[in-house]
């Protein structure tokens, strides 16, 4: 039988390595929905914490342009309900099940350490999402100094709506809004993000190579709340298709 070789990279080297035929079956590749029929295909999954200087407060957190901070979701964590009417189920181990309504952006190139004069041309995108957070068992994981991955990183909790290309998309002067239901629980420009789309690019390419397929959730502003079942979730930002769903 033959072998197909593939290049990665490791470690700033390329290494070649023969793959030869697998013992499951492949996952299948997790896509999004972008405004006119096409797909986005996700690799990874980045959040920005504490990135809206109200947010920070309520937090309990001193957000006076502090160094960003990075969480994780895993690739699968992203939900397209760019459809409508789409029911997400409420995730098991909580009580306290919480919204934080995002603007995602969707990467583009591969680099690191990049360049701020190169930093927009890594901007693939942008889509309304929702980073849904277990907020009883954060709390438990910020307590005993423990990482956030049970409380941010479940199925189905990072609903996204469909992606619009960036050339398409300019957030000045634009809002970021999150209803519950129909009632607005948050609101925010997007101008008072503590560190912007393309600070955030230049931050986290120092950390990790970008990949085309990345997704980076940039923070959520002050109101987070708690939902439940039968909750219909809004999360709007003007000039974007919406991210709606049931929580059921």
């Amino acid at each position: 039988t033959s072998t197909r070789r593939t290049s990665h990279f490791l470690r700033g080297v390329f290494v070649r390595r023969a793959v030869s035929s697998l013992v499951l079956p492949a996952p299948p590749t997790v896509t999004l929905a972008v405004e006119g029929g096409e797909r986005f295909p996700v690799r990874r999954i980045y959040c920005v914490g504490r990135n809206y200087w109200d947010h920070g407060i309520e937090m309990g957190g001193d957000p006076s342009r502090e160094p960003p901070f990075f969480f994780h979701k895993p690739t699968d964590a992203a939900v397209d309900v760019s459809a409508g009417s789409v029911d997400l189920p409420f995730p098991q181990q909580t009580e306290k099940l919480a919204y934080e309504g995002e603007l995602v952006m969707a990467v583009g190139r591969e680099g690191s350490e990049v360049a701020p004069s190169d930093a927009a041309s890594f901007i693939w995108g942008y889509g309304a999402g929702v980073d849904m957070t277990r907020r009883d068992l954060q709390q438990v994981a910020k307590d005993m100094r423990r990482p956030w991955c049970a409380s941010k990183g479940f199925d189905f909790s990072g609903p996204v709506g469909a992606l619009v290309r960036a050339e398409s998309f300019d957030m000045a002067g634009k809002n970021i809004e999150l209803k519950v239901n129909g009632e607005r629980k948050q609101h925010s420009p997007l101008e008072k993000m503590i560190w912007k789309p393309e600070e955030i690019i230049v931050y986290l390419s120092g950390y990790h190579r970008l990949f085309p397929g990345d997704l980076i959730f940039t923070g959520t502003p002050a109101g987070v709340g708690q939902l439940k079942r039968g909750d219909l979730v809004e999360s709007l930002v003007e000039g974007l298709p919406p991210c709606s769903f049931v929580v059921r």
